[in-house]
C-alpha cells in the first residue's frame, strides 16, 4: 500500500513536470517567433536608415551645389557693381540672374 501511494504522488509530480515542461517549450516557441518578427524589423529598418543615410548626403550636395552656385553669382555681381555694369530696376534695386 504504501508503495503503491508514494507511485501514485511521483506520478503525479512527473505528470506535473510535463505539463511545465509543455508550457515552456510553448513559451519558447512564441518568444522564437517574436524573435523572427524582431529581426526582420530591424532589418527593414536598418534598410531604411541606409536610404535616408544616402538621401541626406544627396540632398547635402545638392544644396553645397547650389550655395556654390549662388557664391558664384554673388562674386559675379560684385565684379559687376565694381566694374560699373550692374542692372537696376525701376526702383534701382540691383538686378541679377542665377542662370
Amino acid at each position: 500500500m504504501m508503495q503503491d501511494s508514494e507511485l501514485g504522488r511521483l506520478e503525479d509530480f512527473v505528470a506535473k513536470l510535463l505539463e511545465r515542461f509543455n508550457a515552456l517549450q510553448a513559451d519558447k516557441k512564441k518568444v522564437d517567433e517574436l524573435l523572427l518578427q524582431r529581426e526582420a524589423a530591424i532589418a527593414t529598418l536598418q534598410e531604411e536608415l541606409a536610404d535616408l543615410k544616402d538621401e541626406r548626403g544627396e540632398i547635402g550636395n545638392r544644396v553645397s551645389g547650389l550655395l556654390e552656385r549662388i557664391e558664384e553669382w554673388e562674386a559675379g555681381e560684385s565684379e559687376n557693381s565694381s566694374a560699373g555694369a550692374t542692372n537696376r530696376n525701376s526702383d534701382g534695386a540691383v538686378q541679377g540672374s542665377l542662370f
